[in-house]
């Protein structure tokens, strides 16, 4: 039986895994109907950054509520200043601002965030978040 992993060597296989290609990861959670004219929905998408890893500046049309979960992200909306926000912590990036940095702020941890949309009923994911 070879003994577990030193805690040294899995971060630097982390750090690895970031330098290699590892890219974050979305996933809807749900997507529930509003009441309401006109018809809305609200999505809650999950949102994996490995270390060292984030997403290109973007654009949410409709704004979006984002969650930390685990970790820390740093974001930069709009001309604000770049911050980093910690589990349990929360931004909103307004409707057509655009969101130059968001990206897990560790190298060697991951980072997980919700990211909470009202949008048009039917909106696709790249209308949620539109590349710059």
């Amino acid at each position: 039986m070879r003994p577990p992993p030193r805690p040294d060597r899995q971060k630097s296989t982390a750090s690895f895994a970031a330098s290699e290609g590892a890219k974050s990861s979305r996933r809807d959670v749900i997507k529930q109907t509003l009441p309401g004219d006109p018809p809305h929905e609200i999505t809650l998408v999950k949102v994996n950054y490995p270390p060292g890893t984030g997403s290109p500046a973007h654009q949410h049309a409709n704004g979006v509520m984002a969650f930390v979960v685990s970790g820390s992200i740093a974001s930069k909306v709009g001309d604000a200043p770049e911050q980093t926000y910690r589990a349990g912590e929360a931004w909103w990036a307004p409707v057509g601002a655009i969101h130059r940095v968001s990206r897990n702020a560790s190298a060697t941890e991951p980072a997980t965030l919700l990211a909470i949309y009202i949008a048009p009923t039917g909106a696709t994911a790249e209308q949620l978040m539109k590349p710059m």
